[in-house]
């Protein structure tokens, strides 16, 4: 049973990637494709891994900025402690919590 998950899957809906900056597209397609809406890789996380962490755990996953609500949400049902985090910017593009 790991301790940590600490991850920054592809979060970007498929449908956004066409439009992104192109020094952004020169990573591969798979680094940046989180599925339809951008949760494909958090759902994973939240249905397959939390629940494998230790008692004392923690998850801490990158995002984009408008998507940190959703996946506190995904993660209550196994977490606790969530905290969103803010970048250099200071926008909210980390989720951590405990378990």
């Amino acid at each position: 049973m790991p301790d940590l998950i600490l991850s920054n899957p592809p979060y970007i809906r498929s449908g956004d990637i066409a439009f992104l900056q192109q020094e952004v597209k020169r990573e591969p397609e798979m680094a940046l494709d989180g599925g339809k809406d951008g949760y494909d890789f958090y759902r994973l996380i939240s249905q397959v891994w939390l629940n494998r962490l230790k008692s004392g755990g923690a998850v801490a996953v990158e995002c984009a900025e408008d998507q940190t609500e959703e996946i506190s949400r995904m993660f209550s049902e196994e977490m606790h402690e969530i905290k969103i985090l803010r970048d250099f910017n200071n926008l909210p593009r980390v989720v951590v919590a405990k378990k």
